[in-house]
């Protein structure tokens, strides 16, 4: 693919574009996985249709305890969190002393995991 996606005008672009294919979309969201850029490349995988892409980005955040990316591919996948998920992220988070996602990840699973 390499439109460089790293580039926020090619990124915008290819989003925007009413000729982008779902093979592109999602090609860009695995480059940008790629590249560290986990919240971008959730967004071009959920619109490129790649729920394997998205499975492993929401792995990935629960192995870093990212409760911000966690959330973010929740809402893109339409599902509930997993309290099982919910609660190696809060430990996760808490091993690498990220108190905020500690803290939400707990308050969700306190609140009975409504959506975040």
């Amino acid at each position: 693919m390499s439109l460089s996606v790293l580039n926020w005008k090619a990124r915008r672009s290819l989003s925007e574009s009413p000729k982008a294919t779902t093979a592109a979309l999602a090609a860009a969201g695995r480059e940008l996985m790629g590249h560290g850029r986990p919240v971008e490349a959730a967004d071009f995988l959920a619109k490129g249709s790649d729920s394997e892409g998205l499975a492993l980005l929401r792995a990935q955040a629960v192995e870093e305890g990212d409760f911000f990316l966690y959330s973010r591919i929740c809402q893109l996948q339409k599902t509930a969190p997993s309290e099982g998920e919910l609660q190696s992220l809060a430990d996760r988070a808490a091993s690498l002393g990220l108190l905020a996602y500690e803290s939400s990840a707990r308050e969700l699973l306190a609140r009975g995991l409504d959506t975040p």
